[in-house]
């Protein structure tokens, strides 16, 4: 098949890095090709991704050894422009690609610069706006608009310029079960025409693993073209189902959940349910919660409490009021109606006041870091808040939030799971006891998840309490006690999450599908073999 990209010896290193980003990489891209790029954080997808439309080096600087082509272009040459009409890129941070002020005008915007014919723009507008179901958002403000459906308007303003390879830097983080497949739907529509290359870097890989023709396996800067079977033997994170596959040894190794139950049958798998601790004494309620922007009401009557020893995993469809629920509860926005307490006491007026009682992690880490360095991030907080910010104090706070290893770097060049674990050490650095956390795993591999769960364990352990908002139910079932659903601005159920991520539960996990009573791998017993 003949190559649409290609990447022939590139090393490439950042402006004042040390070492290499990549490291002599050696790819290529056929025509109508879907592949995964997949490993841990800061292992170099998001540096390969941007050599393809030329960001790595022109944007970025550095130094750069090797040569690539893409469409007979060369990427490294050519300008941003032109290479837009042949490579359209979304990024992990919808945020930072947006240009206009409604939907509609941010998917035509490219179209416009381009000169591509008014009839024409109508006829991929409207099937953008069908494809990706964002139709009822056609005249939102961008501003006004939940991080996954940004995520979804990022998609569609790069396809409206009908790329020969698309390239999607963790395109479904953000998005709910319906909306990641509505995505990938599209996706599979688009690759069915055969005229365009997908390459799809993420973390989450269970709607992935069985879909794409190859996986790009990246690791220190290196990088190697593996068949997706080959993949799941050698990445160390992997999905529920296929990690199970893995550890029962099972050849050849299943790539679905359906393909796995079948294998599986007869294993004698048990489940060994891990006891919920009782919660304590309260530390917040809201009462009747109501937020509206204009028009639009983002929050109605929502009720709710936290005890001391819980972890509530917040979930719900795009737009659905979790962000809107935690402004409220952190003082950011003021509800049209209802209240809320800290351990029975009025919540004070102001945000500085409030999250002292409950610190809040934003969606965006980039929120949350503006200092020069991520110590001084932690030191800013500390002093912020009035206490000591010595040498002593800085340390003992990174070892708390394994972040000792980043001190002395400026937080924006970090990988996205990177700074999400330094916004939410800055962020809760003074030790608030309730925690607010909005899609703290976005951009973060296996193990930092497997690190951030046993965080809140911990904390809640201690007496702590948190509200974390998540789409990653694999990962919330590693560490939630609750389960509350958020519909529309209501909350449609409040379950513990035993109940909540069943197989006949309203968010069964791939353990609970798989083994009746667990709800993860680590509550799978091998009982005998078959």
């Amino acid at each position: 098949m003949t190559s649409l990209a290609e990447l022939r010896a590139i090393t490439y290193t950042y402006p004042g890095a040390d070492a290499p980003a990549l490291r002599n990489v050696s790819l290529a891209i056929e025509a109508g090709a879907f592949v995964l790029v997949a490993g841990p954080s800061a292992s170099g997808k998001s540096t390969l991704l941007r050599l393809f439309n030329g960001l790595v080096p022109q944007f970025h600087g550095g130094r750069l050894a090797g040569a690539a082509a893409v469409a007979g272009l060369d990427p490294f040459a050519t300008p941003a422009r032109r290479m837009a009409r042949v490579v359209g890129m979304v990024f992990q941070e919808p945020e930072a690609q947006a240009i206009a002020e409604t939907v509609q005008e941010e998917i035509v915007f490219g179209m416009e610069q381009q000169a591509i014919a008014p009839a024409e723009m109508r006829r991929r507008l409207e099937r953008l706006l069908t494809d990706l179901g964002i139709g009822h958002l056609r005249h939102r403000r961008l501003a006004t608009l939940s991080g996954g459906e940004r995520q979804r308007v990022a998609i569609a303003a790069v396809l409206a310029l009908e790329p020969q390879l698309l390239v999607l830097d963790e395109p479904t983080s953000q998005l709910d079960g319906d909306g990641a497949a509505s995505v990938l739907a599209t996706i599979e529509v688009l690759r069915r025409r055969g005229d365009l290359a997908i390459l799809l870097a993420e973390h989450r890989l269970e709607r992935l693993l069985h879909r794409v023709d190859a996986v790009v396996a990246v690791a220190h800067g290196e990088a190697r073209r593996l068949t997706a079977r080959e993949a799941a033997a050698a990445l160390p994170s992997l999905p529920a189902a296929v990690e199970l596959a893995r550890r029962l040894g099972l050849d050849p190794l299943p790539l679905s959940l359906p393909a796995v139950g079948a294998a599986i049958a007869g294993r004698g798998l048990l489940a060994a349910p891990r006891p919920a601790p009782a919660p304590g004494a309260e530390l917040l309620r809201a009462e009747g919660l109501a937020v509206r922007y204009g028009a639009f009401e983002a929050l109605r009557g929502v009720s709710l409490h936290l005890r001391e020893g819980e972890v509530v995993a917040l979930v719900g469809p795009n737009g659905s009021g979790k962000t809107t629920l935690f402004r409220a509860l952190a003082g950011l926005v003021e509800p049209a109606a209802g209240s809320v307490t800290f351990a029975g006491v009025p919540a004070p007026r102001s945000p500085r006041e409030r999250t002292a009682h409950a610190g809040l992690v934003p969606q965006d880490p980039a929120l949350a870091l503006y200092q020069e360095s991520v110590a001084a991030e932690l030191a800013e907080t500390l002093r912020h808040r009035g206490l000591p910010r010595g040498r002593e104090e800085l340390a003992a706070l990174a070892r708390a939030w394994s972040v000792e290893g980043l001190l002395e770097r400026d937080p924006r060049d970090l990988s996205v799971g990177q700074q999400q674990r330094v916004a939410i050490a800055a962020m809760l650095a003074h030790g608030p006891r309730t925690w607010l956390m909005d899609e703290p795993t976005r951009g973060m591999d296996g193990p930092a998840k497997a690190w951030l769960a046993a965080r809140l364990r911990e904390h809640a352990a201690a007496g702590g309490a948190a509200i974390v908002a998540t789409h990653d139910i694999e990962s919330a079932a590693h560490y939630a006690t609750r389960v509350v659903g958020l519909r529309e601005g209501e909350i449609a159920f409040d379950l513990p999450a035993r109940r909540a991520f069943a197989a006949d539960g309203p968010l069964p996990t791939q353990a609970a599908q798989l083994v009746p009573g667990a709800i993860t791998l680590d509550e799978v017993v091998i009982a005998c073999a078959a």
